[in-house]
């Protein structure tokens, strides 16, 4: 057990590189790598309650911002919380208030309770995804884990995929259904719900969930509302005593969080610090389409000179980018968004050794209706994932008998149709605000979870936090009852948010149309995949023959990418495909995993 402990905290030390903590109970072990962001990181260690609360231990990975409002929840209850460590505070609330403890935390949390006294582990997970939680049971064996890494670490669980992993990888991915992953027998958390697991039970239970409320603002309080939803979101997450950057892309998301974390940072005495990404000749060769309208330097000088950041432009090139796809598969246990992680993995590499801490811009799209399918048709009605419209750039290169056994269609149609089931509305909800609702829940359930899922692991990989104040409950909540006719008024992309930064930004960044990050358009790029992927066929001896024609990916690569059509999302165009191919074939075997054709 000793030999096991050590391993599973090992493999999760870049989680965690400062300090290891365990902490054994008479049914288990509970461990703990700790990131120093900040003094108050340094106290978030496993603990065990105090006085009468003996029985119960937590561990906790911890992005809660309200612990002032925790405390004086406790102090309402004539409980002192003066010297409460933050673990304690958790704790005590939980003997308290039960499950329903969770109700009252805001931010990115993963937390697992365990009561000796009754035998059982609780786990908890955000509503918004932000922290990653992953779980397995083997008889009297439960595992938990912030990565599937951590599972596998113990001797006794092996990576497989059964049918619904291969969905999760080829109809689905890199998104994936809540709750599942691409191994059998390894179950993800969901947002929103615990587990509780208890002499050989598991039980899942919800404590949040996405609900339909009646809006009684009027279109000026709203933008008020929601403007000071988002400042305070970031206000608490701002910490001065941690080593914190800005990821400035120029676009309007990251802009507005630059634009507020620079306020957060004005008494500081030095400038905010600032990085931008972009690829290496990306001005020679990038053209512009209806998904990447312009580049982005021009408005990231506008921003820095606007608000005299410390700025930094880190570049990556072609070879850089396709030497870590296996790497974000090591980071997400899986295939994941291909270069687009890769390339993020990199320039985390880089920020890591001077901040810790980088505040994104990540989930503005999600929560203030940016996407393409909020506004154009048929994307708003399609009946079906409106980032994954058509499903033949999935199919086009699989093998015939794999694609007629795997039931592509028909998975993704279940899939969709009861998702859409549990969409919450109200009675009188317009046909238009009815697609809102579907469309927005959608989003946040599965296509925001991927892009969270990609910032965390990347981040942590490197060896640092990410912390993305769109992602705050109050503020999803609070959108998800806006009227549709509010946020896209005068048919504008993103209105709400732009009221909110027309007062911080430059005109020409609060007016920019929207660019996601950014893709490499480089021609030597493309030809380093197909010249990987053709070699991988020459020796054919790997996994992922299995899966594709080899004879259909051969003629794919000798023909030129449309980079404006996206198979997934706005950004995962044909060199993606083939990307994410060669991911698969590396995890594949990397992970040894087994696995049995349909048939």
């Amino acid at each position: 057990m000793e030999q096991t402990a050590e391993k599973i905290l090992k493999s999760l030390s870049h989680r965690g590189p400062d300090q290891a903590y365990r902490m054994t109970t008479s049914d288990g072990v509970l461990m703990y790598n700790a990131l120093y962001t900040n003094q108050m990181s340094r106290k978030n260690v496993p603990t065990q309650g105090k006085g009468g609360l003996g029985h119960l231990h937590i561990v906790c990975d911890d992005g809660i911002y309200n612990y002032d409002e925790l405390a004086s929840q406790l102090e309402s209850q004539n409980i002192s919380a003066r010297n409460m460590s933050r673990p304690d505070i958790l704790l005590t609330l939980y003997h308290l208030y039960g499950e329903r403890f969770a109700t009252l935390l805001r931010g990115g949390y993963a937390i697992a309770i365990a009561d000796v006294r009754l035998h059982k582990v609780v786990l908890f997970r955000d509503p918004m995804g932000v922290k990653p939680l992953f779980y397995h049971q083997q008889k009297d064996l439960f595992l938990f884990a912030s990565e599937i890494k951590g599972i596998f670490a113990h001797p006794s669980v092996h990576a497989s995929m059964d049918l619904r992993g291969m969905h999760q990888v080829f109809s689905l991915g890199p998104a994936h259904l809540p709750g599942a992953t691409v191994y059998q027998d390894i179950h993800e958390v969901r947002p929103g719900k615990t587990i509780i697991y208890s002499q050989g039970r598991i039980i899942e239970n919800t404590f949040w969930h996405l609900q339909a409320s009646r809006h009684e603002e009027s279109y000026e309080e709203t933008v008020d509302h929601a403007s000071h939803l988002l400042s305070e979101a970031l206000h608490r997450q701002w910490n001065e005593d941690a080593s914190q950057c800005c990821l400035l892309s120029g676009g309007l998301d990251s802009s507005v969080v630059t634009a507020l974390a620079n306020r957060e940072n004005m008494n500081s005495g030095v400038p905010l610090t600032t990085y931008s990404f972009d690829f290496t000749d990306s001005s020679k060769y990038f053209s512009a389409n209806d998904f990447q309208p312009s580049l982005d330097r021009p408005y990231v000088i506008a921003m820095a000179e606007h608000f005299h950041t410390n700025h930094t432009f880190l570049e990556c090139n072609a070879k850089g980018q396709a030497s870590l796809l296996g790497q974000s598969v090591l980071a997400h246990d899986g295939p994941c968004m291909a270069d687009i992680s890769s390339s993020l993995l990199y320039f985390c590499k880089q920020i890591a050794p001077r901040s810790k801490v980088a505040f994104t811009g990540e989930c503005a799209d999600e929560i203030f209706c940016g996407y393409p399918w909020y506004h154009k048709e048929p994307m708003r009605s399609a009946n079906t994932f409106p980032w994954t419209m058509d499903l033949q750039p999935r199919q086009m290169l699989l093998r015939d008998h794999f694609l007629e056994h795997l039931g592509m269609e028909e998975y993704v149609a279940q899939v969709y149709d009861a998702s859409c089931s549990q969409v919450s509305y109200l009675p009188d909800d317009t046909p238009e605000n009815r697609r809102h609702r579907r469309l927005f829940a959608l989003t946040t359930q599965y296509f925001m979870q991927t892009l969270l899922d990609r910032m965390d692991r990347v981040a942590a990989l490197a060896g640092m936090e990410a912390i993305c104040p769109f992602a705050d409950i109050r503020l999803a909540e609070y959108l998800y009852n806006v009227p549709w006719e509010m946020k896209a008024k005068d048919g504008e992309v993103k209105h709400l948010l732009r009221q909110i930064a027309a007062p911080l930004l430059p005109k020409e960044v609060a007016e920019r149309k929207k660019s996601p990050y950014p893709k490499n358009y480089h021609p030597e790029y493309e030809q380093m995949l197909c010249k990987e992927m053709k070699k991988l066929i020459a020796q054919g001896n790997h996994p992922i023959l299995d899966f594709i024609d080899p004879d259909k990916v051969l003629v794919f690569c000798n023909a030129p990418k449309d980079y404006g059509k996206p198979w997934f999302g706005q950004l995962m165009a044909g060199p993606q495909l083939l990307a994410y191919y060669l991911q698969i074939d590396f995890w594949l075997r990397e992970y040894q995993v087994s696995y049995q054709l349909p048939s």
